[in-house]
């Protein structure tokens, strides 16, 4: 199997238009047809994974959980705090990628829900390698 990894500056926006919430140093790696980014935000660190229309976001730190995105597909997951799990469900509206000799694109709309309550989201990952 073909593997390359490179550095990139990931960029993470919550609008296309918005300010970065995120800019950060980290690596993609692809394998194959599948791309994982690796990267650390303050004390925690984080890989995303893209394969075939399907995300997964794992963190690793203080709060561990991993979230798989597949559009149209409820995901329900536990978030491991110091106070315990909490379960929380992610309903996918829009999961799409996009690779080129540039870097890679991750965008995604999302509505997460926990304890009877709900939010929708929306994340713009940018990874330019270096």
């Amino acid at each position: 199997m073909y593997v390359m990894e490179r550095p990139a500056t990931i960029i993470l926006r919550e609008r296309a238009t918005d300010d970065p919430v995120l800019v950060t140093q980290g690596c993609v790696e692809r394998m194959g047809n599948s791309w994982n980014v690796r990267y650390n935000d303050g004390e925690a660190a984080y890989i995303v994974g893209i394969s075939d229309g399907m995300v997964t976001v794992t963190r690793e730190g203080e709060e561990d959980y991993t979230v798989v995105l597949c559009e149209g597909k409820e995901y329900s997951f536990d978030v491991e705090t110091p106070y315990g799990s909490l379960t929380m469900t992610v309903i996918p509206k829009i999961v799409k990628s996009r690779a080129d000799e540039c870097g890679l694109s991750v965008r995604l709309a999302y509505e997460l829900a926990a304890g009877g309550a709900s939010r929708k989201f929306r994340l713009l990952l940018d990874c330019k390698f270096i």
